[in-house]
């Protein structure tokens, strides 16, 4: 068994608990009473594989919850100290999501200023946008100059 206090032992909500380990590269195996999560941790020294595997108590308080029991690290051989740190640190990861996910507050969205249906959003791009219109010519200008206007906002009568 491994001697680590980076795992929470209060109840989660199953599906969440097997999305992030299952993320994480565990895969689930036993059914009912003895489920349980297994990954493989593999020694690239002696080409050895190792199993970190956490038991999950499903009756925690309901059938949608889930409760992480005591994780074990086992494999053919005395297990190096680098597995061993690796399992560690893996454990850890895995607190750190249990944690986040559920302490996580979500914030607000930022507050935005509502559409005002115009074309200038404040008074300064109105006051520039102005500047801007008194400097273009006007329609009757541009027919004098045997330009069309553009967009053409109304038909004469004649």
């Amino acid at each position: 068994m491994l001697q680590t206090k980076a795992l929470v032992f209060e109840k989660k909500p199953l599906a969440k608990v097997h999305s992030i380990l299952t993320s994480q590269g565990f895969t689930l195996t036993g059914i009912d009473e003895s489920v349980k999560y297994r990954a493989p941790l593999r020694d690239s020294s002696t080409e050895s594989i190792y199993w970190l595997e956490i038991p999950i108590d499903q009756n925690a308080s309901g059938p949608n919850d889930a409760k992480l029991g005591v994780p074990s690290l086992y494999g053919e051989m005395r297990i190096p100290r680098p597995v061993k740190e690796a399992a560690e640190s893996k454990l850890y990861e895995i607190a750190d999501y249990l944690r986040n996910i559920f302490e996580k507050k979500v914030a607000p969205p930022p507050a935005q200023k509502p559409h005002n249906s115009s074309m200038a959003k404040d008074e300064d791009e109105m006051k520039r946008l102005g500047k801007e219109m008194e400097s273009m010519p006007t329609n009757t200008e541009l027919d004098e100059s045997g330009w069309i206007p553009d967009p053409i906002q109304y038909e004469s009568k004649s």
